[in-house]
């Protein structure tokens, strides 16, 4: 009986249940630091369990998913871990191969609850270094044990190196940590300047100094091309911006432990108000820019706080002349509704309140009308602290001979002192009044006492009685006491002034 031949005729269906029986394998690698040496092991993960999945028979690669440089106490923190999780849900992954619990999770319960759900999708969970397969019946058992183990060691890795670190500070040795505008010098583990982005740093001390909005000074960097910290091109972060301006390093100091973390399962950096010790390092580098500048800004920084109401320019320099508390700016609903300097506060008497913008007015008149002649006559003067401040006042005046808005940084280089009269007669008095001698007891005037000591008064602006700050002061008074709902703490001011 002659051969009978049979030929298999390919099955695609047959084909696809061969290929199912392959074990999909995933490999998680993680290292928690990026420096030189973890970046190696980092790499040697990758390449081994790349080549051990292809080379184990039944097994297929399903991919490798690497954190790096990330700590392992938090899975939210590790993208890809999150993303291999994800995966094996979507059904792409049979099986994990890792290197240790402790790469898989350094928090007990992360590792219990996430071993616990990849199990339940029928996951297999391979650590190499334990020589656990959650396969065997007690896997979930040993895994629970070896997770606490690891998040002890993290914990104690973690007191290792804040030992570490105060111990450097004890011996003056101040941790280093990156910021725009300098880079650490290795040799004499310092900071040195960088020249383009300490630019960018100044322009930004300049342009806040002198008023210029940290929107505004957001945009003037994008605008000439200065690159964020971070190296992109966007627009600024105003958050940064006002970071910077209190950032005590760019006047050449250095503050240690200024933040501090409650645990090290908790990421997040808490300012340290004294909980911990610290210590200001005055000159302890080159200075980006001078520190009165660095001052100066901070002082505006406070005065711009939107929590009070905003001091912005004049800050502590205006005051009552009845009781010499400082007037705060407020906008008050009498009258014409405008912006005011008002007496108010623990300790105020209530009894001045004057227009905002007559008094902004007579100020800039000052300065557009100082004598000159004087000023240089003081500058030649012996005395060498006014001559130098008279000095200052002409080179000022030379560079500004006119300013259209108050800005604290001039109020702050020429001004010593402002004074209000007491306004204590009314319009009406004052006509009846021979003119000498209106003169004479008109005190409702501005003086100004500049840095060499000259003073220059000024009219205050209050020519109708009813703008008289005592006047109007009484006008806020009764608007507080009818509307006590909207203004509780002001009102409550008010009838403790009026009980005493």
């Amino acid at each position: 009986m002659a051969e009978i031949r049979v030929t298999k005729i390919y099955n695609p269906e047959e084909k696809q249940a061969e290929e199912k029986k392959l074990l999909r394998v995933a490999a998680y690698c993680r290292v928690s630091t990026k420096s030189d040496e973890q970046h190696l092991s980092y790499d040697t993960q990758v390449a081994v369990y790349s080549e051990k999945i292809r080379a184990e028979p039944g097994w297929t690669m399903a991919g490798i998913y690497a954190d790096h440089g990330i700590s392992g106490t938090q899975a939210e923190r590790r993208p890809q871990f999150l993303q291999m999780v994800q995966d094996c849900e979507d059904g792409k992954i049979d099986a994990i191969i890792c290197k240790s619990v402790s790469r898989f999770s350094r928090n007990t319960l992360d590792a219990v609850n996430y071993m616990r759900k990849l199990r339940s999708l029928g996951i297999r969970l391979i650590f190499e270094k334990e020589g656990i397969d959650t396969d065997s019946e007690y896997s979930e058992m040993l895994l629970t044990v070896l997770a606490a183990f690891a998040q002890e060691e993290s914990h104690s890795h973690s007191e290792n190196v804040k030992w570490g670190k105060r111990k450097r500070l004890q011996k003056g040795h101040a941790l280093l940590i990156p910021v725009y505008g300098y880079r650490k010098n290795e040799e004499d583990d310092t900071y040195e300047i960088v020249p383009e982005e300490a630019e960018a740093v100044r322009l930004i001390f300049d342009l806040y100094e002198h008023g210029t909005s940290v929107p505004e000074i957001t945009r003037t960097l994008k605008d000439r091309g200065y690159p964020m910290p971070n190296g992109e091109t966007k627009v600024w972060d105003e958050s940064r911006i006002h970071y910077m301006i209190m950032n005590e390093k760019y006047a050449g100091d250095l503050q240690t432990q200024k933040f501090y973390k409650k645990s090290y399962m908790d990421y997040r950096c808490y300012r340290n108000d004294g909980l911990l010790p610290g210590k200001m390092l005055k000159d302890h580098h080159e200075p980006i820019v001078p520190r009165k500048q660095f001052d100066r800004c901070n002082v505006i920084l406070e005065l711009k706080k939107k929590s009070t109401p905003s001091q912005y320019p004049f800050g502590d320099y205006l005051r009552c002349p009845y009781c010499g508390h400082v007037l705060r700016h407020r906008r008050l609903e009498i009258q014409n509704i405008d912006s005011h300097f008002c007496c108010e506060g623990e300790g105020a008497c209530r009894k001045f309140a004057i227009m905002a913008i007559p008094v902004k007015k007579a100020i800039l008149d000052a300065w557009n009308s100082l004598d000159l002649a004087e000023v240089e006559r003081i500058s030649t003067m012996k005395l060498r602290r006014k001559a130098e401040e008279a000095g200052k006042l002409l080179e000022g005046k030379a560079a500004h001979p006119a300013f259209d808005a108050v800005d604290y940084w001039w109020l702050d280089e020429y001004v010593a002192k402002i004074e209000f009269g007491q306004h204590s007669y009314t319009a009406s008095d004052l006509k009846l009044m021979e003119p000498e001698q209106a003169k004479v007891l008109d005190d409702r005037t501005i003086t100004i006492t500049w840095r060499c000591g000259l003073m220059t008064a000024i009219p205050s602006g209050v020519v109708r009685d009813s703008h008289d700050p005592r006047h109007k002061a009484k006008l806020w008074d009764g608007y507080l006491l009818r509307y006590q709902d909207r203004y509780p703490k002001l009102a409550e001011e008010v009838r403790k002034k009026q009980a005493e």
